[in-house]
């Protein structure tokens, strides 16, 4: 029997050169220095119980949503999420994340992008690389449709994004792990177990904390910031 082949991206830092959670939210601030204070002081703070160990990840997401989303609509979200992804996919790719997308696309894979980054986030920047299938944390909205601050369940970091990958290729009945080829890329070691649980784990511009086990792993490494030869030879004969 012919296995599934499913291609698996990480988002922040694996297909875009830098992160997109703190980019967008403090995106929102710009012509509101007021604000500037209370969110660093708030963001911080939760940044360094996360890095003690007083408090869980998804309070610094919540602390950046409370000074910067609270409130707003769905539809006013969505107009700036628009606006990020728009940039996003036009200047803030890895300059081989789309060639990477296209070989996996052509050779008939199932692409998903995994990523702790936000759906508000990730669902308009996967729509623009014709991605359908995302894994990633879920904001959460009032009855009248204006943002909580909360988070809408699980955190998709960590041994989280192990999870809710498996949760969701397992609702299909289909799916079957041993009939499941699997490749994972991922820059950050926090993806150290869905990448040894994938079939091939690759590290993508890995971060030290990642280098630093690649070998042991047997994970490729691989540096999206440069074409490679045959791939620098079909731009130039596109020319």
């Amino acid at each position: 029997m012919t296995k599934q082949r499913i291609a698996i991206f990480d988002l922040d830092e694996t297909l875009t050169k830098k992160g997109t959670w703190g980019r967008f939210v403090t995106g929102t601030l710009r012509g509101k220095p007021l604000k500037w204070i209370p969110f660093l002081t708030s963001s911080l703070f939760s940044q360094a119980r996360y890095m003690l160990r007083f408090g869980p990840r998804e309070h610094v997401k919540e602390n950046m949503m409370r000074w910067t989303l609270s409130g707003k609509t769905r539809s006013e979200l969505e107009a700036l999420a628009a606006d990020f992804a728009d940039r996003e996919v036009n200047e803030g790719l890895r300059l081989r994340a789309k060639t990477m997308i296209e070989q996996h696309r052509a050779n008939g894979d199932r692409i998903i992008i995994a990523s702790a980054a936000v759906d508000l986030v990730v669902g308009p920047i996967a729509h623009r690389l014709d991605i359908s299938e995302i894994v990633c944390t879920k904001m959460a909205y009032l009855a009248d449709d204006r943002l909580s601050g909360k988070l809408g369940g699980m955190n998709c970091y960590g041994a989280n994004k192990l999870l809710m990958v498996r949760a969701y290729l397992e609702q299909e009945a289909k799916f079957k792990r041993g009939q499941a080829h699997i490749t994972m890329y991922s820059d950050s070691r926090s993806d150290l177990d869905i990448m040894r649980w994938a079939d091939v784990g690759i590290a993508v511009n890995p971060s030290p904390r990642l280098a630093a086990v690649t070998e042991k792993y047997g994970f490729e490494v691989q540096d999206w910031n440069q074409e490679t030869d045959q791939e620098a030879g079909q731009e130039a004969n596109k020319d």
